[in-house]
């Protein structure tokens, strides 16, 4: 049902995405300006600083929230260096994407990925459910994993998104 939504969203996504780039202007002026980038960078700081917690509590939901912050960091640059082309602050707000954003991003996205590795490892182990999983794809998510055991043998079947 998950995967049916999901390419739903994708395919409402591509005529909507074809009218904006015809119907918005090149240039808007929008009041409160300050307000929306200082409040997204309010946001990142508090998501940075629960990625930290989770970091330091060594807490399983480090991998949700790194790769909500450097989503957050990815999209922080392309509205900075997108608004910026023709202004002063071109030259920083590319420098910041190029050396600050986007290395932490892919540092976060890395970290997921080691986390959501490591944690099928475990379970795969724990459960003694066959091959370790050594690419993200393959990981199974294990809450829909059904354990079928007869009197000879135990059975594991995955079957995500059911």
């Amino acid at each position: 049902m998950a995967i049916y939504w999901s390419y739903r969203g994708v395919l409402a996504l591509i005529p909507w995405t074809a009218y904006l780039s015809i119907v918005l202007p090149p240039h808007f002026r929008a009041d409160d300006w300050n307000v929306a980038w200082v409040g997204f960078d309010c946001a990142i700081m508090a998501v940075l600083a629960a990625t930290a917690w989770a970091a330091w509590h060594q807490r399983q939901i480090l991998a949700a929230m790194s790769i909500i912050a450097a989503t957050m960091l990815v999209c922080d640059s392309w509205f900075d260096v997108s608004t910026s082309f023709g202004t002063s602050d071109q030259v920083f707000t590319l420098l910041n994407a190029l050396l600050v954003n986007i290395p932490v991003s892919m540092f976060l996205l890395f970290l997921a990925r080691r986390i959501m590795l490591r944690t099928a490892e475990v379970l795969a182990a724990a459960l003694n459910s066959g091959p370790v999983p050594h690419h993200v794809h393959e990981v199974v998510m294990p809450f829909v994993t059904q354990i079928h055991k007869s009197a000879t043998s135990t059975e594991i079947k995955s079957d995500p998104l059911k």
